[in-house]
């Protein structure tokens, strides 16, 4: 282990600037990625909430009166389908906004730009309808409460379900294929700074042949080395993409990191990259 160590120590110091731009590859290979898979996982914890609970959002042109808000209800909930109709002013609008994005996001407004509206939540069985028969029976409904006196426009969650679903479907695409990419691109460049060390070394590994040093003996501080850059490579993007969604949840919204295994796998995958552009490296100039 002491020997690895060294040998590794070695390598960095003799090719300081090869390393610090495997390092910085690396970091920026797994840095995409890893940006990608965050991301599909905010947008996945969202369309879970939609799914759990699709509403019907209501807004109305104007500000109604107490009594006029008891009577849109009751015609809401005559409604097929409607088992609660939940009113919100204009000022609860504007809270629930600042709770969910953050005070942030409303500094600097002087006047409250948001409608007040009522939020329909829909019987178990038209859901279950929209989910397995699509959104005709939705529709009809929209259609109705479009028609009231006072509404301006009304919006189903279901529909934005289906839009996010296409994104979510599209940023997964686009992770695996920039991941395929990543994966080839880290291993090469990793592999190319193995290369340079082999390059360095290649004397005394001539005389460790001619010892009688084994495979293992000899190729272990070369795949450690590769490993390495893999792993710090990956710590570091980890390190940058966590630091980058505290500050847009301090600063815009709520963003989820990854989890406990999720990091994990994240960091033991740059190490498999690193590891595996060592090997092939070694494999192809040392003939042992």
């Amino acid at each position: 282990m002491f020997r690895v160590a060294v040998e590794i120590g070695r390598a960095i110091r003799y090719e300081l600037l090869s390393t610090l731009g495997t390092l910085l590859t690396v970091f920026l290979a797994m840095s995409l990625p890893g940006a990608l898979w965050i991301m599909s996982n905010n947008l996945s914890r969202v369309e879970h909430e939609l799914k759990t609970g699709l509403t019907v959002d209501v807004f109305l042109i104007d500000e109604p009166s107490a009594g006029e808000v008891v009577n849109m209800q009751s015609e809401l909930m005559a409604m097929g389908g409607v088992i609660e109709a939940r009113y919100l002013s204009r000022q609860d609008a504007l809270y629930k906004m600042r709770e969910t994005f953050g005070l942030e996001m409303i500094r600097g407004i002087d006047e409250n730009p948001l409608p007040a509206s009522f939020v329909l939540r829909l019987d178990e069985s038209l859901l279950e309808s929209y989910r397995s028969a699509g959104p005709g029976a939705a529709d009809s409904l929209v259609a109705r409460i479009s028609a009231l006196p006072g509404v301006e426009d009304v919006v189903f969650s279901g529909e934005m379900l289906n839009s996010l679903n296409r994104i979510i479907n599209s940023v997964e695409i686009l992770a695996i294929a920039i991941g395929i990419l990543v994966a080839f691109s880290a291993i090469f460049i990793v592999a190319n700074t193995v290369r340079i060390a082999i390059s360095d070394r290649r004397k005394a590994v001539e005389i460790m042949q001619l010892v009688g040093a084994t495979r293992s003996y000899i190729l272990t501080p070369f795949v450690s080395l590769g490993g390495l850059m893999g792993l710090l490579g990956a710590t570091l993007a980890t390190l940058f993409l966590w630091l980058s969604t505290n500050f847009i949840s301090r600063r815009l919204v709520t963003v989820f990191f990854l989890d406990t295994y999720e990091i994990t796998a994240f960091i033991l995958m740059g190490l498999l990259l690193g590891m595996v552009g060592a090997l092939l490296t070694t494999n192809r100039f040392l003939k042992i």
